[in-house]
């Protein structure tokens, strides 16, 4: 796990996300996606009234929602439009990522519509509106992986001169 230091600079919210989203107990209405790389809220009304309030104060899933949204998480697209499954995204928020939640930091709330299904509001972003995500981490792996690339490439070309020259030293043994 995630050792005390570092839970430290990680915020309560995503601390308990984390715990209800990874609790074995509460599967039945909210779990990891297949690949473990976003999550989904299967019943919402039992999901408001069993969960939140072991959590939370409270057990409004609106506020919920907007509190993922501070915290720039995106709702994913449902491929049926029957499906009242709400599925949240957020690139450092993964099953095997508990790590990387000390990089999710709070951000400006943007503005966003509420439509309301069956009783309960739903935020949504349009397309043309996303929030900014923070692309800091990704710029440092992409320089991390080019300096590596550049070493392997280092390595592989004093391999490649070591075997020519190994090669042409047998070649030249043969000749005598």
């Amino acid at each position: 796990m995630v050792d005390h230091l570092e839970l430290d600079k990680v915020a309560p919210f995503l601390i308990k996300l984390f715990e209800i989203v990874s609790s074995p107990a509460s599967d039945n209405l909210v779990c990891w996606s297949e690949h473990g790389e976003s999550f989904k809220i299967v019943d919402r009304t039992k999901f408001a009234q069993d969960v939140l309030p072991l959590y939370f104060k409270h057990d409004n899933l609106r506020s919920f929602i907007r509190q993922l949204n501070i915290y720039g998480f995106q709702r994913c697209q449902n491929s049926s439009g029957r499906d009242r499954t709400m599925e949240f995204f957020h690139p450092m928020f993964t099953r095997n990522g508990m790590r990387n939640l000390k990089d999710i930091k709070r951000g400006n709330q943007s503005k966003k519509n509420d439509t309301v299904e069956d009783g309960v509001d739903e935020v949504e972003q349009p397309q043309a509106k996303r929030p900014r995500v923070d692309y800091s981490t990704f710029k440092t792996d992409v320089a991390r992986l080019q300096k590596n690339l550049e070493e392997f490439e280092h390595d592989l070309k004093q391999h490649t001169l070591q075997v020519q020259q190994k090669l042409a030293y047998i070649l030249s043994a043969l000749d005598d």
